[in-house]
C-alpha cells in the first residue's frame, strides 16, 4: 500500500515535483552516495536517511551508505536501527573518495555537529532546521523550516517519485515525525500531519512498540539519578549537569524528562562529553529555544541552534580548564535567561 491509497497527503507545497526532478538531476548518473546525518542522530535524522536510500535504489542507484560521525546512544534509536533494519557505516570507515555524490540529511554542512570536513563540497542537503544556504551555492538544497520534520519532506519525495513504502520504512518516517514534533504537540505543519496519517495506516505497529519501550542497562537509571540529585530550579526555568556522560543523547533525553516538570517553562540540561560541554534545551511556550542556543554558544565559542522550542550546541573545552568553562557556561546561562537575581532551588 503506497502512493495509490486514498489517504495520499496533498502537495500543501505546490513544488515537490519540481524538487524531485531537480534532486534526480543532481544526482543521476551516480552509481555511490553517501547519505550523510549529523554526528549523533535523533530518529528524525535515521529515518530520513533510509528513506533517501530507498528512494536512490528505487532510481537504481547502487550504492548508498549512511553514515555518521558519532554513534547511536539512545536506547529507543538503537532499537530502531535494529528492528527495521537499517544498514549504516561509521563515517570513520568511509572513503570521501569513494562516492560520487554526498547527500546531507537533517543536517548542514559548515555545522558542528557533522562531521565531513567543512572543505568537503556536498551535492545535496535536505533539512528542516533554520538555515541558508550561503549565496551562490552550487549544491541542491530542499530546506523547509515551517515542516515540523525532516522525514515528512521524505515522505513527500518518496510519494511523488512513486517509490514504494514498505512497513519498516513507513514506520521509521512515523516515527520520525512523532519524535521530532513531540508527539504532534509543536511545530506541526499541514504536510507534517497529513504524512502522520498516512504513515500511521502502512507502518507495523508491532515494531513501533519495540523501539518505543527497549531494554535499558542500568547506566540509564544512574543518569537519571544524576540528573535529579543535581537538577535545580530558578522560578519556572530548570537545570541540571550530567557530569561525563557515555553518549551525548542522554543530555538531550534527561532535558526532554525533567521538562515535564509541571512549573517549569524552560529545562536546559549539559553534560560532558569528549572535551566538549553539550547542552539541550527545551521550552512550552517561548518560542526563542533555537535563538537562546546560538547565542550561549557564539558568548562561549561553540556551535548551536535549533528550532522555536527544541535546541542544542556544544561548547570546547580543554582538560586543564574544564571546570571554569563549565562555570562561565552556567553563569552565561543565568544572564541569557534573565536568572541571576532568582533563588535557586534544588529539585531534592
Amino acid at each position: 500500500m503506497t502512493d495509490n491509497c486514498n489517504n495520499t497527503p496533498k502537495n500543501h507545497s505546490g513544488d515537490f515535483a519540481e524538487k524531485i526532478e531537480e534532486l534526480k538531476n543532481h544526482i543521476i548518473p551516480a552509481s555511490s552516495v553517501l547519505v550523510l546525518t549529523h554526528d549523533y542522530p535523533d530518529p528524525d535524522c535515521l529515518a530520513s536517511a533510509f528513506g533517501v536510500s530507498d528512494l536512490l535504489s528505487f532510481w537504481g542507484i547502487k550504492s548508498s551508505i549512511i553514515s555518521f560521525g558519532g554513534f547511536v546512544g539512545r536506547a529507543e534509536n538503537r532499537a530502531m536501527i535494529r528492528f527495521l533494519n537499517i544498514k549504516t557505516v561509521p563515517f570513520v570507515l568511509t572513503e570521501i573518495e569513494d562516492f560520487e555524490k554526498i547527500i546531507l540529511v537533517d543536517s548542514f554542512p559548515g555545522k558542528g555537529n557533522v562531521s565531513l570536513p567543512i572543505s568537503t563540497p556536498v551535492d545535496a542537503v535536505i533539512d528542516h532546521h533554520p538555515n541558508d544556504p550561503i549565496p551562490g551555492s552550487t549544491y541542491f538544497f530542499d530546506i523547509r523550516k515551517d515542516f515540523g520534520a525532516t522525514s515528512t519532506i521524505i515522505t513527500k519525495y518518496l510519494l511523488e517519485a512513486h517509490c514504494p513504502i514498505t512497513p519498516k520504512l513507513a514506520t521509521a518516517l512515523f516515527y520520525g515525525i512523532k519524535t521530532d514534533t513531540g508527539d504532534m504537540r509543536r511545530e506541526v505543519s499541514p504536510d507534517d500531519l497529513e504524512c502522520y496519517k498516512y504513515l500511521f495506516d502502512i507502518m507495523d505497529h508491532r515494531l513501533l512498540s519495540r523501539i518505543e519501550n527497549p531494554d535499558r542497562d542500568v547506566e540509564f537509571f544512574k543518569i537519571i539519578h544524576k540528573a535529579a540529585e543535581s537538577a535545580v530550579t530558578y522560578d519556572t526555568v530548570g537545570y541540571t549537569h550530567l557530569g561525563v556522560v557515555s553518549t551525548p543523547d542522554y543530555i538531550a533525553e534527561m532535558a526532554d524528562l525533567f521538562h515535564s516538570l509541571e512549573k517549569l517553562e524552560w529545562m536546559i540540561c549539559s553534560g560532558l562529553f569528549k572535551n566538549q560541554i553539550f547542552y539541550s534545551l527545551r521550552s512550552k511556550n517561548d518560542d526563542s529555544a533555537g535563538a537562546n542556543a546560538e547565542k550561549l554558544a557564539a558568548i562561549l565559542g561553540g556551535s548551536g541552534g535549533g528550532h522555536s522550542r527544541v535546541a542544542a550546541g556544544r561548547i570546547p573545552i580543554e582538560a586543564d580548564n574544564a571546570n571554569k568553562v563549565l562555570e562561565k557556561f552556567e553563569y552565561t546561562i543565568k544572564e541569557v535567561f534573565g536568572i541571576s537575581g532568582v533563588p535557586q532551588e534544588n529539585l531534592l
